[in-house]
């Protein structure tokens, strides 16, 4: 709130996760693909290998344009968009954590002198000078990961440190070593894949037969531990996110995707590399590549997705308001509380306009107001005004793990004009399944995890429950106002009679 916010109107998480998803995978292959390169000139220096040590040459040629000159521009890209999407995360992770940053940057600046040194001496150092310069680089790279680890895992469990704020204690955090652990494998991973992908241009059977079937290696034992390294991982994550990791279907699916592309990952490799190493092509590897992408993609996800309704578990909300000035500006208003709003008054005529400034603030970094991906318009076709911004003032108990709308009464109404003003304007059914989708769904189950209805309705008949509809509010202070017609309500309670019935909770959700 006190940083200008880029708007991305395709959605700011696409930027995000299209810079990090690339830069990760760079820089997990700079960790294990240095790892590699010194462990194969080992093995060809012990074997007296010219050929392998060829192909190495040609392969670091590869490697340091794609860390040094592609890592370096993707890792700016990174600060880059994090600095302008979310500025008040990233303040907080560079004041908290300023010497970590400060050390990793140390390591940094070793590896990318060590790896050039490292490429252009292979025929003025002695073999052994070279190799330990080749240590040096991968000691630098992988302490380098050591250090950033401990702050991205401080993002989703920080731990005591919410109550202690020693650096410490953010830093070796609950989620720290498992998070370490995932990272490790998906370098080792990464390392033997690019080395098959470069090995699979080479014309060379025999050199093919001698390292492919090694590179596998790299690749089939790490993505075997990456499943159950992730199964820790998110057994140390706080109970507010495991709510989500239990409701959430897009989370579900991405880690279910997880280890999914990981199985699928060894079995080819097998298949493909291991058993017939000399028949190793760029075809072959192709597959391999997307898989391994797909695993770290699904890995990064899933870990962004799981902090909501954080950015900083307990600490900043996603929508970069610090949670211990949550009530302090929803007591103000959030219009109020703004440096960056056009006006902090609402009449009729800026009601939309204000309402627009509104979802800036607090939705954009999640939400399309119209169309694309979890945009919030078609979710609101056949609502009305009054009910969208009772869904608003209580977005903290809907299922998608929001944080609680920041703003008061008035600014709740404004933003709920806006976002019908985008909402597509189609026919709507009236069927009670649809009602229930609409009205109902945002914030409860039939059956399923999160507030289930079936118990509070079971054995009741449409009358009752039509009934209860009707008095919702007096029920619950965390409930709306129905303000559904008399259609909507009689088909809801008809759909709720027939899927709260014992014979019936099998398959309501």
């Amino acid at each position: 709130m006190n940083y200008p916010v880029w708007y991305v109107p395709f959605g700011s998480e696409w930027v995000i996760a299209a810079m990090a998803i690339l830069h990760v995978f760079i820089s997990h292959f700079a960790v294990g693909g240095g790892l590699f390169l010194v462990a194969v000139e080992t093995r060809a220096e012990k074997h007296y290998d010219p050929a392998l040590q060829d192909w190495l040459r040609r392969f670091t040629r590869f490697f340091v344009l794609l860390t040094v000159v592609l890592g370096a521009v993707t890792g700016v890209g990174i600060w880059f968009t994090i600095g302008l999407i979310s500025p008040e995360a990233t303040s907080n992770l560079i004041h908290i954590f300023v010497w970590a940053w400060a050390i990793e940057w140390v390591f940094f600046a070793v590896e990318i002198l060590s790896i050039l040194v490292y490429a252009y001496t292979w025929d003025t150092l002695p073999r052994m000078s070279h190799r330990l310069v080749g240590w040096v680089y991968f000691i630098a790279a992988y302490l380098s990961l050591v250090v950033i680890d401990g702050i991205l895992s401080f993002q989703l469990t920080p731990g005591n440190w919410l109550h202690t704020h020693t650096v410490w204690s953010g830093f070796f955090n609950p989620g720290y070593l498992p998070s370490l652990l995932v990272r490790t494998l998906i370098c080792v991973m990464l390392g033997g894949l690019f080395a098959l992908l470069s090995l699979s241009f080479s014309k060379d059977k025999t050199l093919k037969a001698e390292l492919g079937r090694y590179a596998a290696y790299w690749v089939c034992l790490p993505a075997l531990g990456l499943p159950p390294a992730v199964y820790w991982l998110l057994h140390t994550i706080p109970e507010v996110h495991k709510i989500l990791l239990r409701t959430n279907p897009i989370i579900q699916h991405f880690t279910w995707l997880l280890f999914l592309a990981s199985g699928l990952l060894v079995v080819l490799t097998f298949l493909l590399v291991w058993l017939r190493p000399r028949s190793l092509s760029p075809f072959v590897v192709a597959p391999l590549m997307v898989l391994a992408l797909a695993s770290l993609a699904a890995t990064e996800w899933v870990r962004e997705d799981l902090r909501e309704p954080y950015l900083i578990s307990g600490y900043v909300y996603i929508n970069q308001i610090p949670v211990r000035q949550m009530d302090s500006v929803k007591e103000k208003g959030l219009l109020a509380s703004s440096r960056w709003v056009s006006a902090q008054t609402i009449t009729p005529e800026n009601e939309v306009k204000l309402g627009g400034e509104i979802f800036r603030i607090a939705c954009s970094n999640c939400h399309l107001p119209r169309r694309g991906f979890n945009s919030l318009g078609p979710r609101l076709t056949g609502l009305d005004q009054p009910f969208v911004a009772a869904l608003v003032s209580k977005t903290d108990l809907m299922r998608a793990g929001m944080p609680p709308f920041p703003g008061r009464q008035e600014e709740a109404k404004a933003l709920a004009r806006y976002l019908l003003d985008n909402a597509p304007k189609e026919p709507v059914s009236n069927d009670g399944k649809a009602v229930w989708r609409r009205r109902c769904a945002p914030c409860h189950s039939v059956t399923g995890p999160f507030r289930p209805v079936a118990k509070a309705l079971g054995g009741q008949n449409a009358e009752d429950i039509a009934g209860i509809i009707g008095s919702l509010e007096v029920m619950s202070d965390k409930m709306p106002t129905w303000t559904g017609n008399d259609i909507e309500k009689k088909a809801l309670a008809q759909y709720l009679a027939e899927a709260c019935k014992p014979a019936s909770l099998g398959g309501a959700r």
